[in-house]
């Protein structure tokens, strides 16, 4: 009987440590939501694309109907849209290309180029 009295308080401060350690990490997983939540967000896989897209529209005053994208940056923005759970629009140009939509912009893929290619925004009358 005494030796399970002892075991029974040594067992306790465990029981006591490991609840602590929960919530620790309960609380700190609740401070990264926040701070996932409240950080300004980058999109490292269109940030390209979106700089050409914000040249033409300060130029311009309205964001490009076209851009022709290597095969990196095409997959880098068809993962940005899978990720962030956006709608994916794809389509073909009347040359056969592939085609994605980006905001207002779309993307049209030239496997031509350049990986990492992203050419001069233009409009439809080019």
């Amino acid at each position: 009987m005494l030796s399970s009295a002892v075991v029974g308080r040594a067992a306790a401060p465990e029981a006591g440590q490991s609840s602590d350690r929960s919530n620790q990490e309960i609380v700190q997983a609740l401070k990264d939501l926040r701070s996932a939540i409240t950080a300004p967000q980058s999109f490292p896989e269109i940030a390209r694309v979106r700089t050409k897209q914000i040249e033409f529209l300060r130029g311009q005053g309205k964001f490009p109907d076209f851009i022709e994208v290597g095969i990196d940056t095409w997959f880098g923005v068809y993962d940005w849209h899978v990720r962030h759970l956006q709608p994916i629009a794809l389509g073909r140009d009347p040359n056969g290309r592939y085609t994605i939509a980006v905001l207002t912009t779309t993307l049209i893929l030239r496997v031509d180029s350049d990986q990492n290619f992203i050419g001069v925004p233009f409009d439809t009358a080019r």
